[in-house]
This record gives structure tokens, C-alpha cells and sequence, in this order.
């Protein structure tokens, strides 16, 4: 082959490269915006509209934990309890180290009422982060759910106070439910207002809730931080 030949055969070369890095680019561009969709969506409650955009982003990159991830949250959301741990399992088969399926994983065990199963898990992730208050607060729950009222108030007392988050006041609010102590449950989630945002709240007063400690009534928002 002779010098033009070969010069126009890596040009040719050099123009695949590139078209297929386009490719590349537009794929990536396809999931992310899929994926911001299928995000915005689950938190509206638009579940079916999300689970079509996580499909949407699967085309485009099948092989991001992300997406198992996500869909097992949305079937979490269902109480398509079987489906969505498969798709926890999926996400950490793609990534052992993605920490959201393996937590995400523990919550579907928690919601089934497996709380041994649920504890052991959080325990394990507990490895990975051991600041974490929200896995303090699970712990918490799943102790209190399996009868072990003595095991959640020790958990609890060694909780960072106060914390970054409102994970203690949230569990010593269960503990008190537990108790049948209706009066200082409701004092912990009043004052858990005074310190942390509704934005803060609203997960922790929601996993309440989920597992059926519904024994109070939680305060309406502060009108100030809602606006």
C-alpha cells in the first residue's frame, strides 16, 4: 500500500473512531436524561412513568447499577417486594461496592417484616459507613420490631446527639410509641421541628410510618420552612 492509501485508510479509520465516540457521547447524554427523568418522576409518584424512562436509560447504557437500582425502588414503592429485591440483587451483581442496592436491599427486607434479615443487613452496610445515624435508626427499628425493646434504647443511647441528621429524635419517638408513651413521642417529633427542616424530617417521619408506627400524630410543617 502506498503512502495515500494508507493516509485515506486511517483517515477512514480516524472518522469511525470518532463517529463511534459520538455514539458514545449521545448514549451517555440518552441515560443521563432518562435517568433525571425516571428520578423526577419517583419522586412525584408518576411509578409508571418512571419504570418507562429506566428502560429508556437501560437502551442507552444497560450495564450502570443505577438502573436495577432505581426500578427495584419503584417496585419497592408497589409492594412488588420479590421483583424489586431481584433488581437489588441485579445492581450489586453489576457493582458489589454500590452501596444504594445494598441499603435500598435492607429496606425491602425490613418492609417484609424479615427484621433479622434486615438488622443483619444494615449491620453489614454499618461496616462500610459506622458514623451513619440513619443506619443507627434502622437498627433501632428493626430491634423494636423484633421485640428487643431493651437492645433499640441501647442502640440509641450511644446515637450522636445532636446529629446531623434527625435520626435520634425519630427513634427515641418510636421507642416511645413502643411504650405506649404517646405524650413524650409526640414531644420528641415537636421539638425534632425546632432543630431540622421538613425537607430532613420527611424520610424519618416516612420509614415511621412504612413499618406502622403510626401510634401519634406528627406535627404539621412549620409554615416559615415550607414557603
Amino acid at each position: 500500500m502506498n503512502s495515500e492509501g494508507l493516509v485515506k485508510q486511517l483517515s477512514i479509520f480516524g472518522c469511525l473512531v470518532f463517529l463511534l465516540a459520538q455514539m458514545g457521547v449521545a448514549d451517555q447524554r440518552t441515560y443521563s436524561t432518562a435517568l433525571e427523568r425516571a428520578t423526577a418522576a419517583y419522586n412525584q409518584g408518576k411509578f409508571a412513568e418512571a419504570e418507562k424512562q429506566v428502560d429508556a436509560a437501560e437502551k442507552a447504557e444497560p450495564n450502570k447499577p443505577e438502573i436495577p437500582n432505581l426500578r427495584g425502588a419503584i417496585f419497592t414503592k408497589q409492594k412488588r417486594f420479590g421483583e424489586a429485591s431481584q433488581q437489588f440483587n441485579q445492581a450489586h451483581a453489576l457493582d458489589p461496592k454500590f452501596y444504594p442496592a445494598k441499603f435500598n436491599h435492607a429496606e425491602v427486607s425490613l418492609l417484609q417484616g424479615k427484621y433479622p434479615d434486615a438488622a443483619r443487613e444494615y449491620q453489614e452496610l454499618k461496616q462500610v459507613d459506622p458514623a451513619s445515624e440513619l443506619l443507627d435508626f434502622k437498627l433501632a427499628l428493626c430491634a423494636l420490631l423484633s421485640g428487643e425493646d431493651a437492645r433499640a434504647a441501647a442502640i440509641v443511647d450511644v446515637m450522636k446527639f445532636p446529629g446531623k441528621t434527625p435520626a435520634y429524635y425519630y427513634a427515641r419517638a418510636a421507642i416511645a410509641m413502643k411504650r405506649g408513651q404517646k405524650e413524650a413521642a409526640q414531644k420528641y417529633l415537636e421539638t425534632v421541628k425546632k432543630y431540622y427542616s421538613d425537607e430532613q424530617c420527611a424520610y424519618f417521619a416516612q420509614a415511621l410510618k412504612e413499618v406502622d408506627f403510626t401510634g401519634v400524630k406528627a406535627p404539621e410543617p412549620n409554615v416559615s420552612q415550607s414557603q
